[in-house]
């Protein structure tokens, strides 16, 4: 029989579940921007709608690149192990500080989708690795990793993509070694890895289209599934909306 006092004091404890619906600091979605590559961010866009499929960049970006010879393997080979298709965790009211930041190699732009977090789990979606090398003793750590890719190949292709560094950079086994420092965590940034180098996904995955204000008429017509809001926008601009997308979706979030 359960002593008394603990089924008085469970009672008065709260279901981390419902937490999480209120916490702002916490986001029920996952975001993918796009960026003005080969074609513009806003073309980017329309062709990810239109075939619902997110691709891989042409280049690697793990860190954990830093930790193989990029020799040893073919360009296309090399994207298996070293690259990956992005997301961020960012709550939806703080999207807009993902852009317009100065000296970035990525320029992302205020075009781009807002996934649920729960359909992208279920789909592979994953957190990005983060390694402290700050104190700059961590190049045996991922050269370890990547010897994964002669001994377990499958595996290496399912934890290589997923690996950041913040501190110092990873010493090249090959090419020339940065100075200084680099940290991307406040990006809270998700990865997707598949062997045909894309990310599919449906119309009910999606939870809300961004583009600029002036914009949204025509997107919202020419992609009548989906509703769109401006990012650098607050959000309480869209509330309606917002809130008409969550009920759509079943989600017991707070969204506004």
């Amino acid at each position: 029989m359960a002593n008394t006092l603990d089924i008085k004091k469970n009672g008065n404890l709260r279901e981390i579940d419902k937490i999480l619906m209120f916490r702002n600091d916490i986001s029920p979605f996952l975001v993918h921007l796009t960026r003005d590559t080969g074609n513009i961010a806003k073309s980017n866009l329309e062709s990810i709608l239109t075939l619902q499929s997110l691709q891989y960049g042409p280049e690697p970006f793990s860190d954990a690149r830093y930790g193989f010879d990029p020799y040893d393997l073919t360009p296309g080979v090399n994207l298996n192990f070293f690259s990956a298709v992005s997301f961020t965790e960012t709550p939806l009211g703080e999207i807009h500080n993902l852009l317009d930041i100065a000296c970035r190699q990525i320029d992302l732009q205020p075009y781009g989708l807002v996934f649920i977090k729960s359909n992208l789990k279920a789909k592979g979606v994953s957190p990005v690795i983060y390694i402290n090398n700050i104190n700059g003793d961590k190049d045996d750590v991922v050269r370890a990793l990547c010897s994964l890719i002669y001994s377990h190949p499958a595996a290496a292709m399912q934890i290589l993509p997923f690996i950041a560094v913040f501190g110092k950079y990873f010493t090249p086994v090959r090419g020339p070694y940065y100075e200084g420092s680099i940290d991307f965590t406040w990006e809270r940034e998700w990865r997707f890895v598949s062997a045909d180098h894309q990310f599919r996904f449906d119309p009910r995955d999606v939870f809300i289209g961004l583009c600029p204000h002036d914009e949204i008429s025509y997107f919202e017509s020419k992609f009548e599934w989906l509703k769109f809001i401006d990012p650098k926008r607050n959000v309480k601009w869209y509330a309606e909306k917002l809130v008409k997308a969550r009920k759509e979706s079943n989600l017991d979030y707070s969204v506004v």
